[in-house]
Formats: C-alpha cells, structure tokens, sequence
C-alpha cells in the first residue's frame, strides 16, 4: 500500500484534473500514448466507467495505477 504522503503528493500532482477524466486527461496524467492508455483499459488495468461509447476514468483509477507502477520501478532491481 501506498503511504500517506505518497498518496498526497499523487493528490496535489492532479490537482487540476477533474474526478472524472477523459482519455486525453489519462494520456497527460501518466504522459502515455493514447494506445497505451487504451490497453490498459482493454486489460483492466484501469478500470473504466461505463459510460456508452465514451471512455472515463476515475481520477482515483489513475492515481491508484500511477502508486502501483512507482512501487513496482521502485522494488525493481534494474
């Protein structure tokens, strides 16, 4: 898990994003392609809200994903 300040600091990072953004908000976010940020969705990496055709994303998905793949770089030996 993530810790607090961690947490904070993701907050105040995407402080400008809405709670619930779009797939062009996601793309900047992460500073991912716009393919990329459709796999994720595709296997449910980020979980998506269903919303017809339109892709969105909690704020909270991206930030929770962001955490995951820092720790994951951060306990990685390379």
């Amino acid at each position: 898990m993530a810790n607090s300040s961690t947490r904070k600091s993701a907050a105040q990072m995407f402080k400008k994003y809405p709670d619930v953004v779009s797939m062009k908000d996601i793309c900047e976010m992460l500073h991912i392609s716009r393919n990329y940020a459709y796999k994720l969705i595709k296997t449910g990496e980020l979980q998506r809200m269903d919303s017809c055709r339109i892709i969105r994303v909690t704020k909270k998905a991206v930030i929770d994903y962001a955490q995951k793949n820092q720790q994951n770089s951060e306990s990685s030996p390379v």
